[in-house]
């Protein structure tokens, strides 16, 4: 008969081997605080590149992607906007501001 210590180990071990060889989809880890800063900083940085592309555009077919890519840029930066400041972040004019800011519950 095994012990009940051993079996609790020989258990724990287990269910580590399988779940590190597992192919089972892992749940989404979150970013790095510095990694999110730079999603936020890059995701501005798109919304102004595609309005620029919006405003030189003349060609109609052109036109129409430029509203497409500005549209979803627009809507990536204020995904991690509104992400932000539900996280607790308050957002000032600069994001290098943003970097120095923690959430009050941290």
């Amino acid at each position: 008969m095994i012990k009940p210590n051993v079996r609790k180990h020989a258990l724990l071990l287990w269910k580590a081997v399988t779940a590190r060889f597992s192919m089972e989809d892992k749940p989404a880890q979150r970013p790095k605080e510095k990694d999110f800063f730079d999603l936020v900083d890059e995701a501005r940085q798109e919304y102004r590149v595609a309005l620029s592309q919006f405003n030189h555009v003349s060609d109609p077919d052109m036109v129409d992607h430029a509203i497409y890519a500005m549209v979803a840029a627009e809507k990536k930066y204020t995904y991690l906007l509104k992400k932000a400041y539900n996280d607790g972040y308050r957002l000032p004019a600069k994001i290098d501001l943003l970097r120095e800011r923690r959430p009050d519950d941290a």
